[in-house]
């Protein structure tokens, strides 16, 4: 599969492919110069992998620019107006294989509609402005491309039952919440499991939410979640580790049939 550029990050690319053209180096030199791997380094000028801000510094130090690669990069991270961390995500979700997440409070981002993701964003960051809000909330959206694209990865969730029945909005939104991820269900677009209320307590996921990510071109990753992100979890035995907590919880869960049953019931309820 082959990576999508990210949008904005095709410029910072664009100018590194330059300045190194123009200095008559390799990709594999600036690598090692810039203390990344050549195939970060190829990905970057490709804009399919985000730099970080250090990457940006050494390189104004080997050109010699005056800091032009810095400023570049303050700006379009400013105009990204999102979090690093999840600009990332962005752009792994675009090029992985498949795609399995565990959630124990909320529906799973990839998956919600607009007034769902608008409350969970504005209550969850007080501090945020009304335009950040919508900004995080456009991104949020966009997201859900990945499950609709034709060559979308395969997407296993495994959900708390109280985080269909916790009411996030007017029953209106929650209604709609609850029925694309049903009408997801139905599409075959997604696989969707429900661990019901009266599971055995304890079970797995109490430690919280996290997601597993399969590429086809470099090792499977995993992400924990927590107030102000997601920490990546990329040491092999860690993901492994993650990959047997995701499978007992599959366990304890309701079979997908039961599973969407349990959907329709609760978008029955909903008044």
């Amino acid at each position: 599969m082959v990576e999508k550029p990210h949008p904005v990050w095709i410029r910072f690319g664009s100018e590194v492919r330059r300045f190194r053209q123009l200095a008559g180096l390799s990709q594999a030199q600036l690598a090692k110069n810039t203390n990344i791997s050549p195939s970060m380094f190829s990905a970057i000028e490709r804009g399919t992998r985000i730099p970080k801000k250090d990457f940006a510094e050494a390189l104004d130090a080997l050109h010699d620019t005056g800091g032009s690669f810095t400023r570049l990069w303050i700006n379009l991270t400013n105009k990204e107006e999102i979090p690093d961390w999840f600009a990332n995500i962005l752009v792994l979700e675009q090029s992985a294989t498949e795609i399995r997440e565990y959630q124990t409070v909320l529906i799973p981002g990839l998956l919600q509609v607009e007034g769902y993701a608008r409350s969970v964003i504005r209550e969850g960051l007080p501090w945020a402005s009304r335009g950040e809000v919508d900004r995080l909330v456009e991104t949020r959206i966009k997201r859900h491309e990945v499950v609709t694209k034709p060559d979308r990865p395969l997407m296993w969730f495994v959900v708390d039952e109280n985080a269909l029945r916790r009411r996030i909005g007017t029953p209106e939104i929650m209604r709609e919440q609850l029925r694309r991820v049903a009408s997801a269900v139905e599409d075959e677009l997604i696989r969707f499991q429900v661990i019901p209320e009266d599971a055995w307590i304890p079970h797995p996921g109490l430690s919280g939410p996290f997601r597993i990510m399969a590429f086809p071109d470099r090792p499977s990753m995993a992400y924990a979640e927590h107030m102000l992100g997601e920490a990546i979890i990329d040491t092999p035995e860690d993901v492994q580790r993650c990959n047997l907590v995701f499978g007992a919880l599959q366990a304890e869960a309701l079979s997908r049939r039961e599973s969407l049953k349990t959907l329709h019931e609760v978008i029955g309820e909903l008044s």
